[in-house]
């Protein structure tokens, strides 16, 4: 990924390196941008990838129906999810889309709008003031690899399925098997998504709160504190109770990429007090209940209560990541599931320690204008 700042360069490599090691055989499903619709409420549809940790990432999306227009929440991660959610638009209703909401900066929620925006160009696009910020800022910048690293790619893909070896001479597992498998099937659709990639562009940024009315047919828009990110918002439906998240809640295991976790905590807390019938997370399937969102506080004020402590003592940071006993945290997440287990460490454990840990040496986890890589 020659050319991204290292921040961003960090976030995707370690999507695409979990990934690689970690999807388990049932990944060879569609292509990786299907999702399946389930309907939450009259009017209200929810599209969620059956897999919710396939590579690359890209967020669920919520549609939601009015009498005068349509509410859209993430519809985009690339351009061939949000051609899709318009089509899926288009199949439900005539009325135009009208509002988008998009609940944080990271790409995998909102680069492929343009493609939404080419059917409803009038839609209004609605983010966190921050969130506007940081689309713009060096931390959201995204070079494609080169042909060169592609074919480099493709081949070392290739040599592990033919030698059964993967390039740090372990062998591959037979549950990597289909998973490098499917990924020479779509290597040419995946790489042409990820160099359609564009930033969104808000048109209605907020600070706390912001209500649209579809007629007849409420969606709140709420901001309540540094979360998964500084600029986090949440869509609930009061009538409804239906509520969607973004990134403040993933499953199976949260994303702790330049996360704020002590305040994140606080977030799902307020949460937690929403009357539900459903939960919409940013990636995984439809939650019921909040007890999920119970297990995420529990491993937050861990993160945050045993950083603050080693670090005040005067740890490096790698000695506070060794000083951690996560034993009675990750087996929740995880429940001995091997596959798992890695997605927990790549994708949060070792990103969420690094923020928290500048959070308590009194630096910024999120920071628009990091120093250049080394």
């Amino acid at each position: 990924m020659t050319g991204m700042p290292g921040a961003a360069r960090r976030r995707w490599a370690a999507f695409g390196a979990g990934a690689a090691l970690m999807i388990a055989g049932g990944a060879r499903a569609a292509d990786p941008f299907e999702f399946e619709w389930t309907q939450l409420d009259k009017g209200v549809w929810a599209g969620v990838r059956p897999i919710s940790y396939n590579s690359p990432p890209t967020g669920n999306a919520l549609i939601v129906i009015g009498k005068k227009g349509v509410f859209l929440f993430d519809p985009a991660g690339t351009p061939l999810v949000g051609e899709r959610v318009a089509a899926k638009v288009a199949e439900l209703t005539s009325l135009p889309v009208t509002h988008i909401a998009i609940s944080h900066w990271h790409g995998d929620h909102s680069m492929g709008m343009h493609k939404v925006l080419e059917k409803y160009p009038d839609a209004e696009i609605i983010a966190h003031e921050f969130t506007a910020r940081a689309i713009l800022s060096p931390l959201n910048a995204f070079t494609p690899p080169t042909d060169e690293e592609n074919r480099t790619t493709r081949e070392r893909i290739e040599t592990a399925l033919k030698t059964g070896k993967r390039s740090n001479g372990e062998p591959v597992a037979p549950q990597m098997r289909p998973y490098y498998e499917n990924i020479l099937e779509h290597f040419d659709l995946v790489n042409a998504e990820i160099r359609g990639l564009k930033p969104a562009t808000p048109t209605k940024t907020f600070a706390e709160a912001y209500t649209v009315n579809l007629g007849g047919r409420q969606v709140e828009l709420r901001h309540m504190g540094p979360g998964n990110t500084n600029g986090d918002i949440i869509a609930y439906l009061p009538k409804e109770k239906i509520l969607a998240t973004g990134d403040v809640v993933v499953r199976p295991t949260p994303y702790g990429f330049y996360s704020h976790p002590r305040s994140w905590a606080s977030v799902l807390g307020q949460l937690r007090t929403l009357p539900t019938t459903a939960i919409a997370p940013g990636h995984g399937e439809i939650l019921r209940d909040a007890a999920y969102l119970d297990l995420l506080i529990d491993a937050l004020t861990f993160v945050a209560d045993e950083v603050d402590r080693l670090a005040a003592e005067g740890k490096s940071l790698d000695e506070v990541r060794a000083g951690l006993d996560w034993t009675q945290i990750e087996p929740r997440f995880t429940g001995g599931d091997p596959l798992l287990a890695l997605f927990f460490d790549g994708w949060f454990k070792t990103p969420i320690v690094e923020a928290q840990y500048k959070i308590a040496k009194g630096g910024d986890s999120e920071d628009l204008d990091p120093p250049p890589a080394d």
